[in-house]
């Protein structure tokens, strides 16, 4: 009961928030963001403690999900925060990044097995699903962007639900619906599948209604490569698969505003080169980068600060929150060095780690879930910011898929002829929750 508890808590935080149903009505939303929320700082410290004491009990697959990788990650943006101009915010900042790292760790860890991680993963998205729902149906004016907003009046009419943000809001219900799509494929009676998938359709039409055209668009994309990547186990071939679209939409988008022969391309192709004015964020991150490439402004120092939104006067797009793109919101924030390693830790790494999976006994199925969510963060990355985000489902749910992969690709399983079931070595101390029948 403890974990049951412990698991959807940690969900809840990071899928409904402190603060759901967000008016953006409310002139208070055009302010700098300096000051944390005090209900998110004190859930955080509470789970923070539950979850070490779960990575205790766990402590030899915590250690194997520890990546020297993500220890050069976290060491960097720690210097980072030293060099920062505003070092009191930054360290307020890492340490919610220190923190949300521990507990999706300890989320990953918590369950017994795997039948336990799909019951909860079940119940914890039904209720996701149906408070988007809910809002849309019941309390439609913080759930639905209108005119009344004071940002953003163009996205009037598109769902949010009680997220933030329709281009929350939309890679949510990608996520839900890969995680029912799941369930549907380990589930052994047919009943359960046609309501998996039903429940898969709904996120789908939420996500259409959301307008979220980054998500939509990609959707398809993601399902494609993810199926042409667990088709093959030569590791340079799927690193081409994965890489090549990423690097191809990064072109598209941030290449051309950096590329004038790119950005004529782009005027060519598609109906709106500007990226929904992303181009003017672009062209204003790039411009401001200059001079800080080694580490940046310091670790999330730049954006939605006060100092920001009072410099500049000439462009919109100091208010706007983020870099729109992953690669360039963590320059800003850690330099290039902080991108050298964010790619080591982020892009490379969860690749491996899935070829080695391919290499085991494991079972596919989760290892395919975590692929499909990694691949469609890579991808979204290229238009909006997911690493680092310390409220939010979107990194959480990245991070809970690097933390996945590594740890499907090192515990290994032991299948038991008599019923045919993955089953942990030594239940949940040695290994993800894998308690899943072979059909």
């Amino acid at each position: 009961m403890g974990r049951n508890i412990f698991f959807l808590a940690i969900f809840a935080l990071f899928w409904v928030t402190t603060t759901p149903f967000i008016d953006l009505r409310n002139p208070d939303v055009l302010l700098g963001q300096e000051a944390g929320d005090a209900s998110n700082q004190i859930a955080v410290l509470l789970l923070l403690a539950m979850s070490i004491g779960i990575l205790w009990q766990n402590r030899s697959a915590a250690l194997s999900a520890i990546s020297p990788a993500m220890i050069c990650v976290l060491l960097w943006q720690f210097v980072t925060v030293v060099t920062s101009n505003h070092p009191d915010i930054s360290l307020r900042r890492y340490i919610l990044n220190v923190a949300v790292t521990i507990i999706t760790l300890a989320w990953i860890l918590a369950p017994q097995d795997t039948a336990q991680f799909r019951r909860l993963l079940r119940w914890g998205s039904a209720f996701v699903l149906a408070l988007a729902y809910f809002g849309v149906m019941v309390w439609p004016e913080v759930s639905i962007h209108n005119t009344s907003e004071v940002l953003e009046l163009a996205n009037a009419g598109s769902w949010r639900g009680h997220f933030a943000h329709k281009n929350i809001a939309g890679p949510a219900m990608v996520v839900l619906m890969l995680f029912w799509l799941y369930l549907a494929s380990t589930s052994e009676r047919n009943t359960a599948k046609i309501a998996y998938c039903l429940l898969a359709l709904l996120s789908l039409i939420f996500l259409y209604q959301s307008n979220n055209k980054t998500s939509i668009g990609l959707l398809a994309v993601v399902f494609l490569l993810a199926a042409l990547i667990q088709r093959t186990k030569f590791l340079p071939l799927q690193m081409a698969l994965a890489f090549v679209p990423v690097g191809f939409m990064a072109l598209l988008t941030v290449g051309s505003v950096m590329f004038e022969p790119m950005g004529e391309l782009v005027a060519m192709l598609v109906s709106d080169p500007t990226f929904t004015n992303r181009t003017d964020v672009w062209r204003f991150a790039i411009d401001q980068l200059q001079g800080h490439l080694f580490a940046g402004y310091g670790f999330e120092t730049f954006w939605a600060t006060s100092e920001l939104r009072n410099a500049f006067h000439e462009t919109w797009a100091n208010a706007a929150g983020h870099a729109h793109n992953g690669l360039l919101n963590v320059a800003m924030s850690s330099g290039l060095v902080g991108v050298v390693l964010t790619l080591w830790w982020v892009f490379l790494n969860p690749l491996w780690d899935f070829n080695k999976c391919q290499n085991s006994d494991n079972d596919p199925r989760l290892a395919l879930l975590f692929l499909r969510i990694w691949l469609f963060m890579l991808l979204y990355a290229n238009l909006e910011s997911p690493f680092f985000v310390g409220r939010g489902q979107v990194w959480f749910t990245l991070l809970a898929a690097v933390f996945g992969l590594r740890l499907h690709a090192r515990m290994p399983q032991v299948i038991e002829p008599y019923s045919g079931e993955y089953r942990a070595n030594d239940r949940m101390n040695a290994a993800l929750p894998m308690k899943t029948a072979l059909r």
